[in-house]
């Protein structure tokens, strides 16, 4: 048991200093002398030089074989000049006064060699549990998901830290030591993926222990966390694929179906002529066939190259005051279905905006038409006011309202309601081209809904620094 408690701190423990030594060692001896005197009258003097080998052992234990053997030389010096015949003076003429310090001296090699040796390999041992920890902690922080820069930044400091140096570095790529850093090379294969740069003052002198120790740990954690980037990579890439393949997908399946209608009336109403007597009244009605179709066709034409512009960035703007009075006026005249349903409620001193009349236009046109058409008949509120910097406009139905999973889907393209009638439905572009056109032109749309009370879009665009003067003036 009293091993046990002693080892750790011979194992783990740094040395304690010189002078503590010192002062231990002269302490045990002066102990140890002392001792002797009440023992000298159980046994004889002679046999209990045994008595100094605890202190003996004790100091080359923890102090290491030269302050071991200085305390064998004064143990043995004590015991002659106290205990030994003749007492009170240092004389090694016997035998037995040899024998002793040879002894002390003997006990202090041995012991001092054996704590050296124990320590040594406990540090070695300490030093490897730790490095295996440096790998763990390393391979945790690069594999952990982060950006793989910040995540070596993140290495480089727990290195230094973990290998006592002032400061690492883990580059990408091959890089160069210099006088002031030296430069580990890591690889994977015949394949440079990086180097650890090191002060070159620290690196001389473990050069040998981070070549064979850190390196090999920190290359297959880099190499590790490399494959892991390019398969994220691939895995974003793919995702992305996949997305742009639904879409096209969505695309096609809606196009297909919103150009094919147009196109069966129209077929069908030209190939209803007679062409050999024609009637009037089916002229008529052809033509009214005909215009109606195609005015659908063109309509989601438009709103194709609208979408198209907007995605590629190429939504090609003139940029002027406009008052918002006139455009929410034009678009409710350009709007499919019943304009008298529309109720307008617009402040009469909104000041002019700043953007391009037309595309706010087709957004807002958009807009009120896909409120109109939710409307279930029931009249649709616009409201226009100035407030604290900004105009808002808030269009306002009676339809059968958004649930809130799909807040956020509606403004996508192609995406269409599972949840409403088939005759209300259309190519599901007009909110995605409204969206659009409103954050180019500065504002933000937002939408607010409740199944079953209506839907309200909250359209909002931001008043210039001279126009928020003129107001306040």
């Amino acid at each position: 048991m009293a091993k046990r408690s002693i080892s750790p701190l011979v194992l783990r423990s740094p040395r304690p200093s010189l002078a503590v030594g010192v002062a231990v060692a002269l302490a045990a001896i002066a102990a140890e002398t002392l001792a002797i005197y009440p023992l000298a009258h159980v046994a004889p003097v002679v046999s209990l030089g045994v008595v100094y080998l605890v202190g003996v052992v004790f100091v080359s234990t923890y102090w290491g074989i030269r302050l071991g053997f200085a305390t064998a030389l004064a143990s043995a010096l004590a015991y002659n000049y106290f205990h030994l015949a003749p007492v009170g003076r240092l004389a090694l003429a016997d035998g037995r006064n040899w024998v002793a310090l040879a002894s002390f001296l003997a006990v202090a090699a041995v012991t001092g060699l054996v704590a050296d040796l124990a320590r040594a390999r406990a540090e070695e041992a300490d030093r490897r549990r730790r490095e295996a920890d440096l790998a763990t902690e390393m391979a945790h922080t690069l594999l952990a998901g982060a950006e793989l820069d910040d995540a070596l930044a993140v290495t480089a400091q727990r290195l230094a830290a973990a290998i006592g140096a002032s400061s690492a570095a883990i580059e990408r790529g091959s890089v160069g030591g210099d006088e002031r850093r030296a430069a580990f090379v890591l690889r994977e294969g015949e394949q440079v993926i990086g180097t650890l740069v090191l002060p070159a003052a620290f690196a001389a002198g473990d050069r040998d222990r981070i070549v064979e120790r850190i390196v090999p740990a920190l290359q297959s954690v880099l190499a590790a966390a490399l494959h892991r980037a390019e398969l994220q990579a691939e895995v974003i890439e793919t995702a992305s694929l996949r997305r742009n393949d639904e879409m096209k997908t969505a695309l096609l399946r809606s196009v297909s179906h919103d150009l094919r209608t147009p196109l069966t009336a129209i077929l069908s109403a030209a190939a209803a002529l007679d062409p050999q007597r024609p009637d009037g009244e089916q002229v008529g009605e052809v033509r009214d066939v005909v215009l109606a179709a195609a005015t659908r066709l063109a309509a989601l034409v438009e709103k194709l190259l609208d979408l198209s512009r907007l995605q590629s960035g190429a939504a090609e703007q003139h940029v002027g005051a406009y008052s918002l009075e006139e455009v929410i006026g034009e678009a409710v005249e350009h709007v499919t279905g019943d304009p008298n349903l529309v109720r307008l409620s617009l402040d009469e001193d909104l000041p002019l905006l700043e953007g391009d009349a037309g595309q706010l236009e087709r957004a807002f046109a958009n807009l009120i038409e896909n409120a109109v058409r939710y409307s279930r008949g029931k009249p649709v509120s616009i409201r226009a006011r100035a407030l604290a910097g900004r105009v808002r406009v808030r269009i306002v139905d009676q339809g059968p309202g958004i649930r809130s999973g799909e807040l956020e889907r509606i403004f996508m393209p192609f995406y269409r309601s599972p949840g409403q009638p088939s005759a209300h439905q259309g190519a599901g572009l007009g909110l995605a081209i409204a969206k659009g056109f409103i954050e180019v032109n500065g504002g933000r749309i937002s939408v607010e809904s409740l199944p079953g009370q209506g839907t309200s879009f909250v359209i909002e665009f931001p008043l210039s620094a001279d126009t928020r003067e003129g107001a306040a003036a």
